[in-house]
């Protein structure tokens, strides 16, 4: 079982897209400010909104991104 919290699925995520903080916030819409504080866990659980924004901005689904933190089982 690992834990996984918004903010490591959305770093992880944006790194494995390749893309950096900024070029995430400028793809999403999603102010830099903004997503520095919710990939550091300062925010977490953002609106739907935003998360299908980001989701868009990743090549993923909302659904990809967890709504909070979730534990899962790793196989």
């Amino acid at each position: 079982m690992t834990f996984s919290t918004f903010a490591q699925r959305l770093t992880e995520m944006r790194e494995r897209a390749e893309l950096t903080a900024s070029e995430l916030a400028a793809r999403s819409g999603v102010s830099l400010p903004y997503l520095s504080q919710l990939e550091s866990g300062k925010r977490t659980n953002p609106r739907m909104p935003i998360r299908r924004a980001l989701a868009q901005a990743l090549g993923v689904t909302a659904a990809d991104l967890p709504t909070s933190d979730t534990t899962t089982d790793e196989q």
